[in-house]
Parts: C-alpha cells; structure tokens; sequence
C-alpha cells in the first residue's frame, strides 16, 4: 500500500495487507476518525475529495462529529450525512 499511516487507526490489522482502492471505504473511514494529521495529509494526497466524500455521506464507522466536520470542510449537505446519525440513533437504544 502506497500510504504512509500511522497503526494508530488501524491497531487490528495489518496495513501492509490493504489495498488503496479494494480497501477505500475502510481506510478512509478509519483515517478519517482517527487519523493524525499526518495521516489527513496522505490521505488527501492518494484520494479526491469526491472519494473522501462519498464515504463521509455512507460511513458507519465515523461518528457525529467527524462528520460533520467534514461535510463543513467538503460542503456536504448535512441531510446527506444519514449513516452516521443513524449509528448515533442506535447507540442511544432507538
């Protein structure tokens, strides 16, 4: 794999084994949450901001606040943001 991250976000597996496009969503969602910044910077530089996106709107991984974060930083609607609420909305015995 061609990123440079940190086992940080990603203590139960090998990082090594993930393939940057067959492990996108993973990676992303991971990096995304729990990323330092070093590892915001490589993931800006291997994915577009319409990748970035596109798990931001799907992801269960990240919770509230990442998202909103960025959907503030890539001007995602908050509507389109669902996913994580959702996990939210679980966790809170819907």
């Amino acid at each position: 794999m061609a990123l440079k991250l940190s086992t940080k976000c990603f203590w139960d597996v090998d990082v090594r084994e993930l393939n940057k496009e067959k492990d996108k969503f993973f990676i992303i969602s991971r990096v995304l949450e729990y990323g330092m910044m070093r590892d915001i910077v490589n993931l800006l530089s291997e994915y577009d901001s319409e990748e970035i996106a596109e798990v931001v709107k799907r992801s269960r991984i990240i919770g509230l606040a990442t998202a909103n974060f960025w959907s503030l930083i890539l001007n995602i609607p908050r509507s389109e943001i669902t996913r994580c609420l959702e996990q939210a909305n679980f966790h809170h015995g819907r």
